[in-house]
């Protein structure tokens, strides 16, 4: 995204980038120490604050209209049609990431119980290779992996999308140290000036993010890349934590308790931190 806009050069500061698949092992590198910020989905933060480690959201942001989420089937499973239709169904998804969100958040909306279905977990860049191996019956996939999974399979189809909120957003996440520290903090801040100011000049060519990011490096056509890129609309970063965020998030922690997936309640307010909300909305509207 900054390399895209040209937002990348001539920084101040040094940055050395990690990658990890899913939130439950960067939370790893954040309680070993070897991580001052991540992105993540909604999740982590939710596992996060229920650990004990003092990691807040300092911004978030979301697709205009779509979820990168989405139900789809094993090739030749052809009796489901929706989350009504799972109850027996072996589903694949990433513990403690968003994709459980989605699962959690779906089967409630639909009347079923976690315990109706078989979970199959397994990394999310593996949901795919499990799902053509038969070892799950359906899978939480995520864009452009799902794209890339139906052309490769005949037969198999999403079924199901996901746009809550809680489905749509990605945060930039910063340990209190790292926040209190004045130097980082200041780091911080600028990287994420220059975060808001490449979403906004890619909203306004997003032909950059069909070609360079979805054709290029996940192999779609460039009709699809095109089709997918107009499907999410603009990307917008919103005031941290903001009423409907807070009221999806609090219901999404309360489903992973009565899951079992965290011990006690907790209040999720206490998961955000506000203090560069002003400079988002300055850069954005800049």
């Amino acid at each position: 995204v900054l390399g895209l806009a040209g937002e990348d050069e001539d920084l101040p500061y040094e940055v050395e980038y990690s990658t990890f698949v899913g939130g439950p092992a960067m939370l790893q590198a954040f309680q070993g120490d070897a991580i001052d910020i991540g992105f993540v989905g909604s999740t982590p933060l939710i596992f996060a604050q229920s650990a004990g480690q003092d990691i807040v959201a300092v911004a978030g942001w979301a697709s205009e209209t779509a979820s990168f989420y989405g139900l789809v089937t094993a090739p030749g499973v052809d009796d489901v049609d929706g989350w009504d239709d799972v109850r027996g169904k072996r589903i694949a998804y990433q513990r403690g990431t968003a994709g459980e969100a989605v699962l959690l958040q779906s089967l409630d909306d639909a009347g079923i119980e976690p315990d109706e279905i078989t979970p199959v977990d397994v990394s999310q860049l593996q949901v795919a290779a499990t799902l053509q191996g038969g070892g799950a019956d359906l899978g939480i996939s995520i864009e452009p992996l799902t794209s890339g999974y139906l052309a490769a399979n005949e037969g198999a189809e999403q079924v199901a999308g996901a746009d809550r909120i809680t489905d749509r957003s990605s945060f930039l996440i910063a340990t209190r140290g790292t926040l209190d520290d004045e130097g980082r903090s200041a780091a911080l801040a600028d990287y994420l000036s220059r975060l808001v100011r490449s979403y906004s000049f890619l909203g306004e060519n997003p032909e950059l993010v069909a070609e360079n990011v979805f054709t290029e490096v996940y192999g779609l056509s460039p009709e699809r890349a095109a089709e997918l890129q107009a499907e999410n609309g603009e990307t917008r970063f919103y005031p941290v934590p903001g009423d409907e965020l807070l009221e999806a998030q609090q219901r999404l922690a309360d489903l992973f308790v009565e899951a079992e997936q965290i011990p006690t309640e907790i209040d999720v307010a206490a998961q955000f931190d506000n203090r560069f909300n002003d400079l988002v909305e300055q850069e954005q509207g800049s």
